[in-house]
């Protein structure tokens, strides 16, 4: 295992080499990630962060092609461009290629002291690493297919974002939003957490994880309901906005299009729109607790199946405030400048490769 870090500036990275390719690319217009442009994503990253003086980060060894596209990168970004790079730690831990992965990388990164974790991916990956994370600060980037939760951002920019909130340039009670969440129970036991969206669904398997198909979903929680949404929870955003920050959520209860109280016409996956009927809406205020009544189906999180639930099993869902914390990457710089950090000279810009360009 590696060790706890002392004396220097961590940010660990959390590149899922599988976002934006689950099946709603196949019966959607959904787009997609390369692993090449991730890993020159996280190359970016690299870069912003070591303006800032960031001194190490710390990835998982995936066996997918981005771990080891960024070191090539670095090597060749040193030696032809004069690039200055953090140090590139891989962690020491086994590669399924699962979900296993994520968990693991980020209960390592937590033990090292990481001061901020970024996360390439979409809600789903949010969602593991906020599973993990504490108090540690995210910063949400999306490479994912529905992305709900995480946000496009220039990796230049949400590196040097990082290395700000790591060094303290800003603090991060400056820095961070908290973020909702929805809980769920089963008999008793709390199983598992969602950033955007619960759905039960009247399936009972959960084969090919990621949910499209509104027709066999019969309730929806959500955290917060964007009227720009895309996925399940751009229902609940086109019925009835609520805000990110605002302290309560919404649950519906759908029914055939047509029936009910509304019908709408909600894109469910990029290029994908389908009519959905909402049979009733309530909104969902902090540790209200609401029982499921369904007798048999899946629980989805996030947009993706999850577990599976059959009559006899006693499951709760309620909203919890007290979620992960995100860095506003345009709060934070717009912090910075506004105190001259980025003026030369300064005591938290690396000089290294700055020096000699002033200088030319």
């Amino acid at each position: 295992m590696t060790s706890k870090v002392r004396g220097n500036t961590t940010v660990g990275i959390i590149a899922n080499p599988a976002s934006g390719r689950d099946i709603r690319r196949l019966i959607s217009a959904a787009s997609g990630f390369s692993i090449a442009e991730k890993a020159n994503i996280v190359r970016r990253l690299c870069l912003g962060m070591r303006l800032i003086g960031v001194d190490r980060v710390c990835m998982i060894p995936d066996q997918s092609g981005i771990a080891g596209s960024l070191l090539h990168s670095k090597e060749q970004g040193i030696k032809v461009l004069g690039e200055q790079w953090p140090e590139i730690e891989l962690l020491d831990m086994p590669v399924e290629e699962k979900a296993v992965d994520t968990l693991r990388a980020v209960d390592m990164m937590v033990d090292m002291g990481v001061r901020v974790i970024i996360v390439l991916g979409g809600d789903g990956t949010h969602r593991l690493v906020a599973n993990n994370c504490g108090s540690i600060p995210m910063i949400a980037l999306s490479t994912g297919t529905n992305n709900a939760f995480p946000h496009f951002q220039e990796a230049t920019v949400a590196g040097m974002a990082a290395g700000l909130v790591a060094k303290g340039a800003v603090s991060v009670c400056e820095a961070t939003q908290r973020n909702k969440v929805l809980r769920v129970e089963i008999n008793g036991q709390c199983r598992d957490l969602a950033l955007v969206d619960l759905c039960l669904t009247d399936d009972i398997w959960v084969g090919a994880r990621a949910m499209w198909k509104p027709e066999k979903v019969k309730e929806i929680f959500v955290t917060y309901a964007e009227s720009d949404a895309i996925g399940l929870s751009s229902v609940a955003g086109l019925a009835n906005p609520i805000p990110r920050d605002s302290g309560q959520g919404l649950h519906l209860t759908l029914c055939p299009p047509g029936e009910g109280m509304l019908t709408l016409c909600a894109p469910i996956a990029p290029g994908l729109i389908l009519p959905v009927g909402v049979a009733e809406l309530n909104i969902l205020r902090p540790h209200e607790v609401v029982s499921v009544s369904m007798e048999n189906g899946v629980v989805t999180l996030d947009g993706e199946r999850e577990f599976v639930f059959r009559k006899g099993d006693e499951i709760n869902v309620w909203l919890d405030l007290d979620g992960p914390f995100t860095i506003d990457v345009p709060r934070v710089l717009h912090i910075a400048a506004e105190r001259g950090v980025f003026t030369w000279p300064s005591p938290y810009i690396c000089s290294d490769s700055l020096h000699q360009r002033v200088a030319e």
